[in-house]
């Protein structure tokens, strides 16, 4: 028996006790006896959902049962940035820690880490599940303590009383691209969540359901194919399935629900290989694969010593440059050392990062300063973004080095008013850049290089380009609809109809811990922020 008809049997096998029909509401039938905590939540992560092909269908009419469990019955948030960078396990990270990945340190899919000479890479079956040792905070799964939580498919899952893997069959049908019974299969999972929770005698305090489809499909197929389109069409109805089977068990009107995502996507058909324009362009010898983990510390040292760059692509669009200038990697370099990085095909007079900035598929390059500074150029121009700790928490500052403003802000008046050398606080960055071509990059670029595993230069790509791999589609740059994302709440005493302007999704775990009435419970020290209060005040939307 081939491979193929192998992993069929088992995918028929492991489906047969849910019946012939997947795509129909999963039954939730709760016994008399059940506990349903106060306001439970329920978050429908979409990963790759994009604004710009979401927002059409949305005004379409095409995605019906959003539009009438989400978007009518609670706020918008209007405004939505993602973490940098755009990438789904930096994010996923950021989502259940309230942390930017610069201080988590899941910096994306794939990440180099200096100190320990490990070069991670979680885009295999055995260890795309090793995220949750890879990174020490407290997550909102342990943060809720002795509540009931469950996952569906996330690999972030510590602390979850239950996850839901899906091996047998989500597994099987995704590798063999059987994207809809991969979406059929998350809205199913809520039968065995209410099963659970029947043997228990407690309806978990927090689910945390996740489609992978959109980003399957907008590496694969890119995001303007039809297909991509019709992933989003399925996960409506899946969200439909799921919140009428809430609505017929009773539980719907005394659940939070919230949709989010972790980034957009962009088309990419053209492509640039920067680890081979390293090693084959400029001759610096370069790692970019996978190595370390379980290879004793010796033989590391000596694999990473052959290289003095590596390498690391995410998302396609976003590619992290670790230099080697002394004789160990541990030792970081300084601004000095990587500008003067010697390079034999750099020429004469030329900076590594300035020659960087030329490329056609470049969009930005990213240089940190010292631990308070990064740099950013574009081909036509530098600037440098400071940051410092004023009376309310720290504050940024973004000047233009030379040439044209290389973030684009000096064209919008409300960025451009604060570039007058004063520094401001983040949420004033993030609502005067939400109209720019690059929203919330003051701050989110300095927080993200605080670590080492982001690398001393990133590299962002232009509109349409990719960093490396042959996909149609990709993410990890800076593009505005790669940083702005859907994001919806609606639920018991959030306001129907309405909207509020500017928020990050590294708020979800801190306001979701507020929501559930566990405000307490939310760690110190948090890069996010509870919004909770701002959504049950927001304001009824615009009429279109």
């Amino acid at each position: 028996m081939g491979l193929r008809r192998i992993a069929c049997w088992l995918l028929l096998v492991s489906l047969a006790p849910a019946g012939c029909a997947l795509d129909v509401p999963p039954r939730i039938c709760l016994s008399p006896g059940v506990v349903v905590p106060d306001r439970p939540v329920v978050v429908f992560w979409v990963d790759g959902l994009d604004v710009e092909r979401f927002n059409p269908l949305l005004a379409a009419g095409k995605l019906p049962n959003i539009r009438r469990y989400l978007i009518d019955r609670g706020v918008t948030v209007c405004g939505a940035a993602a973490s940098l960078p755009t990438i789904t396990y930096a994010n996923n990270v950021s989502f259940n820690t309230g942390l930017f990945p610069g201080h988590h340190g899941i910096v994306g899919n794939r990440w180099f880490d200096r100190n320990r000479l490990i070069f991670q890479d979680y885009g295999f079956i055995k260890t795309y599940r090793q995220v949750d040792g890879d990174f020490a905070a407290r997550t909102v799964y342990e943060a809720l303590g002795e509540d009931v939580t469950a996952t569906i498919l996330t690999p972030v899952r510590r602390g979850a009383t239950r996850h839901v893997d899906n091996w047998m069959s989500a597994g099987v049908a995704w590798y063999f691209d059987m994207q809809e019974t991969v979406n059929h299969l998350t809205t199913r999972r809520f039968e065995l969540i209410a099963e659970v929770a029947n043997r228990a005698g407690r309806w978990p305090r927090l689910i945390l359901a996740y489609f992978v489809t959109p980003d399957t499909v907008g590496h694969a197929e890119g995001v303007s194919s039809p297909r991509y389109t019709q992933m989003l069409l399925d996960i409506d109805r899946q969200i439909g399935h799921i919140c009428r089977s809430l609505e017929t068990a009773g539980l719907l009107e005394r659940t939070c629900l919230t949709l989010v995502s972790d980034h957009g996507f962009v088309d990419t058909p053209n492509a640039f290989d920067v680890a081979g324009y390293f090693a084959q362009t400029l001759k610096v010898p370069t790692i970019s694969r996978e190595f370390g983990r379980d290879v004793a510390f010796e033989k590391r040292v000596a694999h990473f010593n052959k290289a003095r760059a590596v390498v690391v692509n995410g998302g396609n669009r976003r590619t992290s440059i670790h230099l080697r200038c002394g004789d160990h990697w541990w030792q970081r370099p300084t601004y000095e050392q990587i500008e003067s990085f010697p390079a034999p095909g750099v020429g004469e007079g030329v900076s590594l990062p300035s020659l960087l900035a030329r490329c056609a598929a470049v969009e930005l390059v990213a240089v940190r300063r010292g631990p308070d500074a990064v740099v950013v150029r574009a081909a036509a121009g530098a600037g440098q973004i400071d940051r410092t700790v004023g009376d309310g928490g720290k504050v940024y500052r973004y000047r233009v080095l030379s040439g044209a403003d290389p973030l684009g802000y000096m064209g919008h008046p409300q960025a451009a008013a604060l570039m007058d050398g004063q520094f401001h606080d983040g949420d004033e960055w993030l609502m005067a850049t939400l109209g720019t071509g690059k929203p919330d990059c003051v701050g989110q670029l300095v927080e993200m290089m605080d670590s080492p595993r982001s690398g001393d230069i990133a590299l962002f790509a232009a509109d349409g380009w990719g960093l490396g791999g042959k996909d149609k589609g990709g993410h990890g740059g800076l593009l505005c609809h790669e940083i702005v994302v859907p994001w919806v709440w609606a639920g018991p005493g959030l306001p129907a109809g309405t909207q509020i302007t500017g928020a990050r999704t590294v708020d979800l775990m801190p306001t979701i811990l507020h929501l559930t009435g566990r405000p307490g419970a939310i760690p110190p020290g948090l890069d996010g922020r509870s919004i909770a209060d701002r959504l049950r005040s927001a304001t009824a939307r615009p009429r279109p």
